[in-house]
């Protein structure tokens, strides 16, 4: 009797799935040229904050007396401040409001696919080698070969 049974080893196989899926963004839709009215422009030395906070301050001198004076200008100073502040950031072209506004948001959405790829681990089967079983004198026994095998060599030693 013999016969031949493959051994199997369990081989992990890296490969990657590609995914894709749509995503939605927020996108500007100004029709005006940004870095002239942006914070970062204006922000660089605050310059309209300066003048905002002196012309407050002037102001503010104007209306106080005596010991209310410098209270008055302090006050006047921060209102000053505050007031350039807010008109430097709710400031717009003049130029976006000569058409109709509904036409001229500041943002759209869009939708764009973004693909990745995902790294998947495959379990695989795999055939490593053949046990060879064979009997000689009565007994059982196995060789492993690369590939099944019909004869198996045999080489005996007799020792005395």
């Amino acid at each position: 009797m013999s016969y031949s049974e493959p051994i199997y080893e369990y081989v992990y196989d890296r490969k990657s799935n590609r995914e894709c899926k749509e995503v939605r963004y927020k996108v500007n839709n100004r029709n005006y040229d940004d870095r002239y009215y942006s914070n970062e422009y204006n922000d660089e030395l605050g310059v309209d904050t300066l003048i905002g906070t002196a012309a407050g301050a002037v102001l503010g001198s104007q209306v106080g007396k005596g010991n209310g004076r410098v209270a008055a200008q302090i006050v006047g100073g921060l209102l000053g401040a505050k007031i350039a502040h807010e008109i430097r950031n709710n400031y717009k072209p003049n130029h976006r409001y000569e058409r109709d506004y509904r036409d001229y948001d500041d943002y759209r959405y869009e939708t764009r696919t973004e693909c990745y790829d995902k790294p998947k681990r495959v379990k695989r089967k795999m055939i490593t080698g053949y046990k060879n079983y064979f009997v000689y004198n009565g007994v059982e026994h196995y060789k492993i070969t690369n590939r099944p095998k019909r004869k198996i060599k045999i080489t005996h030693t007799i020792n005395f």
